[in-house]
């Protein structure tokens, strides 16, 4: 893959053209910008470029043995960093350093991609900041970032920034026809779940049980409000069993109410992400108080960041449901 096919992102795209352009690459960079934009992806296609032994091109050949080892994902020239875990420690940090201390097998840089970066702890910024501070003149270091306000702003300081902006509707429909090739039943949908990020569209086309989930969850939704204790345990059986989705399942039912505010206060169906619900928003959207709904949002969003800090999984969501479900 080259800049080439990357639909968006026009900004940073030429900016790091013109980087390789002129030679004028610098030791760090920080890909900032919300999950499943393209971060990584661009990245790895500047990695590339960086990487590639036609010095003049601002794309990779291809061709070359650094392109070809790269593509084969065993170019030791490229180095990543990524943690399925909470947090980044400062054992990954060091290791990529030892590595790092090594000079470059077949192309005149090194590239390190630090996948996730604002996951590092504060001891690992601590030991990042020393190789930022005087880095080999082979290396460059990109960092990607959902939080940047996470990273140290020392780390902050030493690196060139570049902010990821949402894509456009137009341009989440190339990227679903990029992927499949031809026009999509439901894309009107897809494009509105994916609310710009690419990553998003992707997840929702490649899971065939997206839909019939978004179905159940809607349907639990609309049972919570006239439901028991007995109930509200039923249904986190239904959470329990999909665990694995969880951040689908929240952005479901955030973007339900958000349709049910939407119909409530402007009445609008045309601007319903749930286009193809617009009965079921309609009809139910005066069951619920603005604030109730907003409320709503908040016990979702609040349920999110406590499963992103590790908290017991059953009380977050038992705890979520219970606040939904009342008045």
């Amino acid at each position: 893959m080259n800049f080439s096919d990357i639909v968006g992102q026009n900004e940073v795209v030429n900016s790091l053209k013109n980087i390789l352009k002129e030679h004028s690459t610098r030791h760090a960079y920080i890909f900032a910008g919300p999950e499943g934009i393209g971060k990584r992806l661009v990245a790895k296609v500047f990695a590339a470029a960086l990487l590639c032994s036609d010095c003049n091109s601002l794309e990779a050949c291809e061709d070359c043995q650094p392109c070809r080892l790269f593509q084969s994902g065993t170019n030791p020239d490229f180095y990543v960093l990524e943690t399925e875990g909470t947090s980044i420690s400062v054992d990954d940090i060091r290791k990529m350093q030892q590595d790092i201390s090594i000079r470059p097998m077949y192309s005149e840089k090194k590239v390190y991609l630090i996948a996730e970066a604002d996951k590092m702890t504060a001891q690992a910024q601590n030991c990042l900041l020393k190789t930022l501070e005087e880095p080999p003149e082979y290396a460059v270091i990109i960092l990607t970032a959902v939080n940047i306000n996470s990273l140290l702003e020392t780390i902050r300081s030493r690196c060139i920034l570049y902010n990821f902006r949402k894509n456009t509707d137009e341009e989440i429909r190339q990227c679903i026809k990029k992927i499949k090739g031809s026009e999509l039943a439901g894309i009107d949908f897809i494009v509105s779940y994916a609310d710009g990020v690419p990553g998003k569209a992707i997840r929702l086309i490649e899971s065939e049980d997206f839909l019939l989930i978004r179905d159940k969850v809607i349907e639990i939704m609309l049972k919570l409000r006239n439901s028991n204790l007995t109930e509200i345990f039923d249904a986190y059986g239904f959470f329990e069993e999909n665990k694995d989705n969880i951040d689908s399942i929240l952005d479901i039912m955030l973007m339900f109410y958000r349709d049910l505010l939407i119909a409530k206060k402007a009445g609008k169906e045309n601007i319903l992400i749930n286009s193809d619900k617009k009965d079921i928003i309609l009809k139910n959207a005066d069951r619920y108080e603005i604030n109730k709904l907003i409320k709503n949002v908040n016990a979702i969003e609040e349920a999110r960041r406590n499963i992103k800090q590790n908290a017991n999984y059953q009380l977050v969501i038992e705890v979520m449901l219970m606040k939904l479900q009342e008045e």
